[in-house]
């Protein structure tokens, strides 16, 4: 795999027709290559978003980051950890449509540990071809053959990114309650129909952190767009608010 971050010959792009026909590239996986290949060149530049991360419990968390191009989405990458191990994905789009998909997967039951590697070509609307490749460990990994495998777009979730990054959906986070641990403070936000949470750091306060904590009751539920940055902080990472609004 190229790069995770916490990163054609002719086409033409078939329209949606009046039946409902997806939109597909005419494609294949030399030229997917290509298109991944240059746009992975460090001479590359993009726009980047960085997503919060998200909580759902105390055993799952998901977290992406947009890379962009003349407000174009090229590249998402996303960070998914739970009890059975940590997944990295790569999620690249051409013309707004998903071409290719690399992860990297490390599952573990507390005795053992497997390394999966894969990739995936589509065409936009459907997975042309899928490989494989495991091992119980890193360096056996490298020596390993891609085999063929069978996947199914409904495997995968091409709009979860985009809504992550931009808070929206399932990741539309509204205030809760401040907390208060080792006397450190956090803005704590949720969305109780998907379950997801965020703890935001709290270095300094700010208008909106005044007009919160002043009438916590009255803004309980109301939905907060946050900014943040990841710091370390003790030697611990935090995600630490950088500001916020609420929207109406």
């Amino acid at each position: 795999m190229k790069f995770f971050i916490p990163f054609f010959g002719f086409m033409f792009l078939i329209s949606c027709s009046g039946n409902g026909e997806l939109k597909s590239l005419d494609i294949d996986e030399k030229s997917i290559d290509q298109y991944v290949k240059e746009k992975l060149d460090t001479s590359q530049t993009y726009d980047i978003l960085t997503g919060m991360r998200f909580s759902k419990g105390d055993n799952y968390a998901y977290s992406a980051v947009r890379f962009s191009q003349h407000d174009t989405a090229i590249l998402y990458t996303e960070l998914i950890e739970d009890t059975s191990g940590t997944t990295y994905r790569n999620l690249f789009f051409k013309d707004k449509l998903p071409v290719y998909v690399e992860e990297d997967i490390i599952l573990s039951d507390g005795v053992t540990t497997t390394y999966i590697q894969r990739k995936v070509y589509l065409n936009g609307a459907i997975i042309l071809k899928a490989y494989e490749r495991s091992a119980a460990d890193k360096d056996s990994l490298a020596e390993k053959q891609f085999e063929e495998i069978t996947m199914t777009m409904g495997q995968f979730d091409f709009e979860r990114a985009e809504q992550s990054v931009t808070q929206q959906g399932d990741y539309e986070m509204k205030f809760g309650e401040f907390l208060i641990l080792d006397l450190m403070s956090y803005l704590v936000l949720d969305n109780e129909e998907s379950g997801y949470s965020v703890a935001l750091y709290l270095i300094e306060g700010d208008d909106l952190i005044n007009t919160l904590y002043a009438n916590p009751d009255g803004y309980q539920g109301q939905v907060i767009r946050c900014y943040h940055q990841f710091m370390y902080i003790s030697g611990i990472q935090q995600m630490v608010y950088t500001g916020g609004e609420i929207i109406p």
